[in-house]
């Protein structure tokens, strides 16, 4: 089967030319379709159009500075404004920041003698580390260039001296994800902690490049938390020493990598997502139209679990679930007589997919179906990828040259992923992080 971007998990980069065509066709006839459409409509000015929500900078009520701009003279006759009262006034509002400087700060280590004879010395706040050195700020500015915006050191060390007008060596920024990541042994216990004991978790890998070996980063991550994982192995060897689902007994959702099946204390979900682009793989393939009907059953069952909980819902109805599931035990059948074992050979690749997709939707029926019998359970994997994302950009961007630089990527992603599931900006939790407090997640019950 010729797979791609469409049908599989597939990077658009992996699409063969015969899939690029079909792409831009299919782009083409879109556009040809929507302009068609748009003659029996109402001609719309581009842009945003009346009545759509939007986004615009709204006025404080206690700016900052207030700039008063006064008439000296009447443009109609010249006379003197001076001494003739307001009679209204226009506010406009720019928002700007100051031009960055770097602001030094000498701190004093004062030296008092005790009268028994013992010399006290006032101790140093926890950032300042040397006689000279850049601060909390500067730090987790440079450190969010790197590892937030995926610069390179070069670049990173280049923006910041444009922007501080200092010079800021490559030395330094390449220092800070190890001083960074060392700093949130308490963060990472914690998270991993509040993972183990969540009612549901999603879980994925992707790989990355350390020097020239793949690697692997792991993820496993709620609503509330996002712990991200690097290793040399894609096996089980690598959740293990993660350390959150060999202690996990919730639902964990993922993309049926045989992997996680082995941790047999919890209940398993299968990602809707995936199963519907191998289903796309199979469903132009000849007599396998039971992967159309099947890809069809599976979104209509996950609208209707969609409608269930927007009304509050806490299950499908009885038997509405029972239709459903009475329908994909007949498409999961008729999935194993398209592809029945050949007389004198072997299966052909459309079969061989065909039978072990329709080997594996029947054994696993429970783990496919969970989202609709447990409203709790989302219909595909989402959470995961969204955690992976910076890591799979981080590929493009570059490898990692060390196998200390990848470890202290994944920690330092899952602070800021988590972070951000809390609505806390990156800049902040950084500086916090290098002022010697790591930010923490408030805990919720």
């Amino acid at each position: 089967m010729d797979k791609g971007s469409k049908n599989s998990s597939l990077p658009p980069s992996a699409d063969s030319p015969k899939h690029q065509a079909e792409a831009t066709k299919t782009r083409a006839d879109r556009r040809a379709e929507a302009k068609a459409k748009r003659k029996d409509e109402v001609e719309r000015n581009r842009g945003k159009q009346p009545d759509a929500p939007g986004q615009n900078l709204s006025m404080r009520p206690d700016p900052d500075e207030i700039v008063d701009h006064e008439p000296t003279c009447c443009v109609s006759c010249g006379e003197d404004l001076a001494d003739v009262p307001t009679e209204s006034i226009e506010r406009r509002q720019v928002f700007d920041t100051p031009d960055p400087i770097i602001i030094a700060t000498e701190h004093r280590s004062v030296r008092k003698r005790c009268s028994c004879g013992k010399l006290n010395a006032g101790t140093f706040p926890r950032e300042v580390t040397a006689p000279t050195s850049y601060g909390p700020n500067v730090r987790a500015a440079a450190l969010y260039f790197l590892h937030g915006q995926h610069l390179s050191v070069e670049r990173t060390a280049e923006a910041m001296s444009a922007m501080l007008g200092a010079t800021v060596s490559t030395g330094f920024v390449a220092s800070l994800a190890t001083e960074a990541a060392g700093g949130l042994t308490g963060f990472v216990e914690e998270i991993r902690r509040r993972l183990r004991v969540s009612a549901l978790v999603h879980v994925d890998e992707t790989s990355d490049q350390v020097r020239t070996d793949k690697w692997w980063f792991h993820v496993a991550s709620d609503q509330l938390y996002a712990y991200l994982f690097a290793s040399p192995t894609r096996g089980k060897d690598a959740p293990d020493e993660a350390g959150v689902l060999g202690a996990f007994g919730g639902v964990m959702v993922h993309d049926r990598l045989a992997m996680y099946f082995k941790y047999d204390q919890a209940t398993h979900a299968v990602c809707g997502s995936h199963l519907l682009r191998d289903l796309a793989a199979l469903g132009v393939g000849w007599d396998q139209g039971w992967a159309n009907d099947m890809a069809a059953l599976l979104t209509e069952m996950n609208t209707a679990a969609h409608d269930a909980r927007a009304k509050g819902k806490a299950h499908l109805s009885r038997r509405v679930l029972a239709g459903f599931l009475s329908r994909y035990d007949t498409l999961t059948a008729a999935g194993l007589a398209a592809n029945p074992t050949p007389i004198g050979r072997d299966r052909d690749s459309i079969e061989k997919d065909g039978y072990n997709l329709a080997a594996a939707l029947t054994k696993l029926r429970s783990e496919a179906t969970r989202f609709a019998t447990d409203l709790a359970v989302p219909f595909s994997n989402n959470e995961a990828e969204r955690s992976l994302r910076m890591a799979k950009l981080k590929k493009i961007s570059g490898c990692f040259q060390s196998d200390e630089g990848a470890r202290s990527f994944a920690t330092i992603r899952s602070y800021l992923a988590t972070a951000r599931k809390h609505n806390v900006g990156a800049l902040d939790v950084l500086a916090q992080l290098f002022r010697g407090d790591a930010w923490m997640p408030p805990i919720t019950t």
